[in-house]
């Protein structure tokens, strides 16, 4: 697949651990007023917009559209829209952090290595944009408990026959894929230690995990909002928070809050190194900041 060169490129830096981020922060505080006054300027109003901006997946300019769907306030008060959820693409469909991943994957690694991939995803629009690379690619959906892995399951409000994996015991070989791509799944994963180690498991040598999940690099350890008993209970120590869920129109329960805690938890689970990738770049429609892409090689 061929990419356009010509835009600048997204990624501002890669880290391997919170101390590393730390001891570049002051040199950011510059770096931050600047890239927050490019975003606040651009929100001309609490209404939604649509910007032009190249897309990763479609490799080349379309608009995208800004929508206030789960905005948020900051710390000082700022009011913003849910950057990595918003400016999806109206060709692919693609949001930011979709988009993101799809960027880090044709720049950041050489896709070549990549022959056997599994995507622990199979009804979104980003499915469909990886299998533009890998027309082989595996994917499938955590439908509900009573399914076993590997199982075929019916999404119950779509009717739709999926592949059913659970990340803490997938169903595939030792070494069965090159590659696995996660976005914003391990967060609802209670015991996501389980899923890095599975999600080794199935790597060859030198596999690749890419993935993203809503992270908060204040945070040194990540903070657990609720808990799953042995009586199969749940325990919350924070307020509920739900997602939203393409196979359950009840949305996916937040289990934690990540924090850079995760990136040890990752080497510890059997990969060799692991990294977060910090990007931003409207002329991409990768508004707000800090995000990451995170990384862990086999």
């Amino acid at each position: 697949m061929k990419i356009n060169n010509f835009f600048p490129s997204i990624w501002l830096g890669e880290f391997n651990d919170k101390e590393q981020y730390d001891a570049g922060q002051a040199d950011r505080r510059d770096l931050y007023s600047v890239l927050d006054s490019i975003d606040d300027r651009l929100l001309i109003s609490r209404h939604g917009f649509s910007l032009k901006a190249y897309c990763a997946s479609c490799l080349g300019i379309t608009p995208m559209q800004v929508t206030w769907h789960y905005g948020y306030a900051n710390a000082d008060g700022s009011i913003h829209p849910a950057w990595t959820e918003t400016a999806a693409c109206e060709q692919c469909g693609l949001n930011s952090r979709m988009r993101a991943v799809f960027d880090f994957l044709l720049r950041k690694t050489d896709l070549h290595r990549f022959s056997r991939v599994y995507m622990a995803e199979c009804t979104t629009p980003s499915f469909r944009a990886v299998r533009k690379l890998w027309p082989e690619v595996v994917g499938s959906e955590f439908v509900g408990p009573e399914y076993l892995p590997g199982q075929t399951a019916t999404i119950a409000h779509s009717g739709e026959n999926v592949r059913h994996e659970d990340l803490t015991r997938l169903s595939f070989r030792n070494g069965e894929f090159d590659l696995v791509i996660t976005q914003d799944v391990f967060e609802h994963i209670p015991d996501y230690h389980a899923a890095f180690a599975e999600c080794a498991r199935v790597l060859s040598r030198q596999g690749m995990l890419v993935f993203t999940i809503p992270f908060f690099p204040a945070l040194p350890a990540t903070q657990i909002r609720a808990a799953v008993l042995s009586d199969g209970s749940i325990q919350h120590h924070l307020p509920p928070e739900f997602h939203g869920n393409p196979v359950s129109s009840e949305g996916a329960l937040c289990f934690q809050n990540f924090g850079w805690d995760i990136l040890p938890a990752l080497r510890s689970a059997g990969f060799r190194e692991a990294r977060a990738s910090m990007y931003w770049g409207p002329w991409q429609g990768h508004l707000g900041f800090p995000f990451f892409v995170f990384s862990a090689v086999r």
